[in-house]
């Protein structure tokens, strides 16, 4: 007999194990070490991990992990599903269903306010049909080549991990996100966990405006920056010389001209590069399902001034 239920202490080694085996894909590594930060620390709010057992064997999961949303002015609990999968011998319809209502059933039980999801092909139909998830925004694909050149002395440019803790999060803490903004909200320590992954390396580019968050990436063997997310300071105005000054010296401290943004930034003067078409890299699709209770299905859902590829885990 299957039963889904909260796993209460994770073993990250198993899942690691289990997660690298269900997806099949000989990319797709999961690291034990990646897992306990991200369900653990990532977002500072926590994470339930709903998993499937036979006879006391795991063979399945969904977690959801705790973000803080800011919408109209407000921050509310939201979670962020992660990490589904099955394992092949155990694939059904009403497995993938189990694991849904008891998505469904926490959120309701726990006074969650916003379900998300950044969903890849095969879960864009689940997640619309039994969580009644829909569609809020997408995130463009953009890129372009940097010269490399000297730019505008900065406040700061370089690897994140040379400072300490306490270093970083007062760098950060000035572009703490306003309530003004709908989207993830971080302080100086949020934003600093999130950016503390064992398994990545990240750099910080500050002017007085404007923090651009990059790191170095290689994709079949071409390495290229990405620029996983820009914030202006709360009551600043960022210029578009601030934008291009940013994407130069994270280009320039990676060694790295071909750089890659995914993300909406209503903040900003104007985005990096230029848009890739579909065909070429298709948006990242985010959905969202506000979880007040008695909400019509056809309430019309908020809309994101800004969220990125560090508001998730693909950055």
């Amino acid at each position: 007999m299957v039963v889904v239920a909260e796993e209460k202490t994770v073993d990250y080694a198993l899942t690691a194990r289990l997660a690298t085996a269900a997806f099949a894909d000989e990319t797709v590594q999961f690291s034990p070490d990646r897992i306990r930060w991200l369900y653990e620390t990532s977002f500072g709010q926590g994470t339930t991990v709903l998993a499937a057992f036979e006879d006391g064997q795991k063979i399945g999961q969904i977690a959801l992990i705790g973000q803080k949303l800011c919408i109209a002015g407000e921050a509310h609990p939201a979670v962020q599903l992660v990490d589904l999968f099955v394992m092949q011998a155990h694939r059904s319809a009403g497995l993938v269903r189990k694991l849904y209502r008891e998505v469904e059933r926490i959120c309701e039980t726990r006074g969650i306010r916003y379900l998300l999801a950044l969903p890849n092909d095969k879960s864009v139909q689940l997640n619309a049909r039994l969580l009644k998830l829909a569609p809020v925004a997408e995130l463009p694909f953009r890129a372009g080549l940097s010269l490399l050149r000297s730019g505008t002395r900065l406040a700061y440019s370089g690897r994140l991990k040379t400072l300490s803790r306490e270093q970083a999060v007062a760098l950060l803490a000035p572009f703490a996100t306003g309530p003004s903004e709908n989207g993830i909200q971080y302080d100086g320590e949020s934003l600093f966990n999130r950016l503390d992954d064992p398994t990545r390396d990240y750099a910080v580019h500050i002017s007085d405006a404007l923090l651009l968050i990059s790191s170095l990436r290689k994709r079949k063997n071409v390495s290229h920056t990405v620029l996983c997310g820009f914030v202006v300071r709360p009551q600043a105005s960022a210029a578009a010389h601030d934008v291009d000054d940013l994407v130069c010296a994270a280009c320039r401290f990676w060694n790295a001209p071909l750089f890659v943004y995914a993300g909406i930034n209503h903040s900003l003067p104007k985005l990096p590069g230029q848009p890739l078409p579909a065909w070429l890299k298709r948006p990242i699709l985010v959905q969202l399902r506000d979880m007040t209770p008695g909400l019509a299905a056809d309430a019309v859902q908020p809309r994101f001034a800004r969220f990125q590829l560090i508001d998730s885990d693909f950055a």
